[in-house]
């Protein structure tokens, strides 16, 4: 099975379904928050959103925030279903799952509002790429605890089994040489499995998978505070970010 696929399946939904007691997984509150009695209600554990295997950024943050009007995969899809859910989300898929990259389609047929966190996201992506930046193409977004809630709810007591089951091969299979942590969630997950230094905002590059990345930390965009690459980690850290970001020719240099 894809790595996509044992994140949105993952089995220790199916088990706290079965009748695992709630003290006897970490897993229990979140998966329990969305408060649906079967499993085909159930919205899957989110892997990601866009072309992991081809964009050049991954932005980490806590985990999904659910939305019970917005028309996302829940148990019952099929496998094919749900893969060009996530892979398609921005574009090409089998519906128009997102509309002028940042509305998401709900139950109604409708795309009634904006997302602010991926705007803000994709404000972030234009700071490296420029201001043409596609939503997964250029960037794909992802969290380190994939459960969806209201509020963060039970994300801290999930996340480090959540982590170490899934994050090291989520950069692993990415193609991102760039990889963002948003907010403090994330920013520990990533330190903590790939034991990064913890009073650095910028670390790397470190090799992982096939690909030497670069690992940048920044507030969540829900901040009340600077939340910029250029405002928190300065001038000369942002143009390394957009240099390591920038096409290569097929010898390997930078192009002109």
């Amino acid at each position: 099975m894809s790595l996509l696929m044992d994140i949105a399946r993952c089995p220790i939904v199916e088990a706290v379904f079965r009748g695992l007691p709630a003290a006897e997984h970490c897993c229990s509150a979140i998966i329990r928050s969305q408060r649906v009695d079967e499993l085909d209600m159930f919205h899957v554990p989110e892997p990601w959103s866009g072309r992991l295997d081809t964009a050049p950024i991954l932005f980490l943050s806590s985990n999904p925030s659910i939305n019970r009007d917005e028309q996302y995969p829940t148990w019952a899809w099929s496998d094919t279903g749900i893969d060009d859910f996530f892979v398609n989300r921005f574009g090409g898929g089998e519906k128009e799952w997102v509309k002028n990259q940042l509305r998401p389609l709900h139950t109604n047929g409708e795309h009634p509002y904006s997302v602010r966190f991926w705007a803000a996201i994709r404000q972030r992506a234009a700071e490296l790429l420029g201001p043409e930046v596609r939503p997964g193409v250029d960037y794909v977004t992802a969290e380190v605890v994939h459960c969806k809630s209201a509020g963060e709810e039970g994300v801290w007591a999930a996340l480090d089994f959540c982590a170490d089951r899934y994050l090291k091969r989520l950069v692993a299979e990415s193609a991102a040489r760039v990889v963002v942590a948003l907010g403090v969630p994330a920013a520990y997950a990533c330190r903590r499995v790939f034991s990064l230094p913890t009073d650095l905002l910028l670390a790397g590059p470190q090799k992982i998978g096939e690909r030497e990345r670069l690992f940048a930390f920044l507030p969540h965009p829900n901040a009340r505070r600077a939340r910029t690459f250029l405002s928190c980690l300065g001038p000369d850290v942002t143009e390394q970010l957009r240099q390591t970001l920038a096409p290569t020719s097929a010898s390997g240099d930078t192009e002109a």
